[in-house]
């Protein structure tokens, strides 16, 4: 395909550069190499990994699917010079991109036929207390946080505890993004138009900012957060959402001593179909091939789908397909989402083609996603294993050291 110049990089992740194709409703997920080289067969498995598989598990119905395209050798050259000045320094450890890319909807638009898209990222993580945690009563972000810290690769520990976004308590979900906000780190952006205007780089006052230009919240932070947690706890694709303030903005008080969890979510939400996902790998032994090729499991499970006849949108295949996974994929399939990121963007122009939410008797158009599904490497569950470690006896430690 044909880029020159009419492109904007938006942002990256471990694995892929995402750009804009601008004038356009799609977005290219560029994958970067680190050594060994991701052929079209890989490819073309991980896109049907995406569309077969972590996409029907998370939605029911018709969903825009991915697709395959590939960047003439010149045009990789010059797009890789012209993303080294935009990217962060941090990411630049992978430099080599691979000349085939992912082109896929752009979640941070609803609709071209509107002045202004908003969109909000959130990469919620883990929300339950991992058996290897449970007699500390702590999760696996929340300990992170101090590895992090002690690595130097965030300032401060950040207040954000995922059991209180997947909670359900609608004041503990309050919490839970005002400390995103607060703190966002790799975990919390706002798009306007497909750009980034608040994330980790930004300042505090930013998102003040622009809160006030968004006129459909009328400056109000309580309207904000609850028009978030209403799609997050809400039907999928339902419409006629009334979201009103709250009397006052009650903040949960959350002690890092412990993490508490806690759900009553309704089983059609975005939040309880990944926290179901993400539970996969518990209560069962895992055991990693190492001598297998890494990403050979997305075979397995692609070939499981083709010999049953398995369409996953359906309950009853969607069933039978997780009853009849391996431990190790199941373990795969639930490391994707706990990585993936929750998109919810957003217009003040009502479009009859998206469901709405309503406030203030203005119907706003939106549509609920989720990217970053790609197949992880199996070094993923070697890695875990290894951090699990290192994040008993960082709390070890800190107790000593009291």
């Amino acid at each position: 395909m044909s880029l020159g110049d009419s492109w904007n990089y938006i942002g990256e992740g471990n694995a892929h550069i995402v750009i804009e194709l601008l004038n356009t409703n799609y977005v290219l997920r560029l994958r970067k190499e680190n050594g060994e080289r991701f052929g079209l067969d890989s490819m073309q498995k991980s896109v049907d990994f995406v569309n077969l598989v972590m996409i029907p598990l998370l939605f029911s119905g018709k969903i825009n699917v991915n697709q395959i395209v590939e960047i003439p050798p010149e045009q990789l050259r010059e797009l890789t010079n012209k993303l080294c000045n935009l990217r962060p320094e941090h990411r630049k450890c992978k430099s080599i991109i691979n000349n085939y890319a992912i082109k896929s909807t752009n979640l941070t638009m609803v609709t071209l036929n509107t002045s202004k898209n908003y969109c909000i990222e959130i990469k919620p993580k883990e929300g339950y207390i991992t058996a290897s945690f449970k007699k500390i009563s702590m999760c696996y972000y929340c300990l992170k946080q101090y590895l992090k810290c002690e690595q130097g690769e965030i300032d401060n520990v950040s207040k954000y505890c995922p059991l209180d976004l997947f909670s359900a308590d609608k004041t503990r979900m309050r919490s839970a993004l005002l400390n995103l906000i607060d703190n966002p780190q790799n975990n919390f952006k706002l798009f306007l138009n497909g750009n980034v205007i608040y994330s980790e780089q930004s300042m505090r006052t930013d998102f003040d900012d622009i809160l006030r230009d968004m006129v459909l919240f009328n400056n109000s932070l309580e309207l904000f957060l609850n028009f978030i947690i209403e799609i997050l706890l809400g039907n999928q694709y339902s419409s006629n959402i009334v979201v009103n303030e709250s009397d006052k903005l009650v903040m949960a008080d959350h002690q890092m001593k412990h993490c508490v969890e806690s759900n009553n979510m309704v089983p059609s939400s975005i939040l309880h179909k990944l926290l179901q996902l993400q539970k996969l790998s518990e209560n069962k032994d895992i055991y990693v091939n190492t001598e297998n090729n890494d990403y050979d499991y997305v075979e397995s499970i692609l070939k499981n789908l083709e010999l049953n006849a398995m369409d996953l949108s359906i309950e009853e295949d969607k069933e039978k397909f997780l009853s009849l996974c391996e431990p190790e994929h199941l373990a795969m399939i639930s490391a994707v989402a706990k990585d993936c990121s929750i998109m919810i963007s957003f217009t003040p122009d009502y479009d009859s083609n998206f469901p709405y939410i309503e406030i203030r008797g203005r119907k706003i158009s939106y549509r609920l996603s989720v990217t970053d599904l790609e197949p992880k490497s199996t070094k993923t569950l070697l890695k875990r294993k290894d951090t699990e470690t290192k994040l008993l006896n960082i709390y070890k430690k800190s107790l000593e050291s009291k």
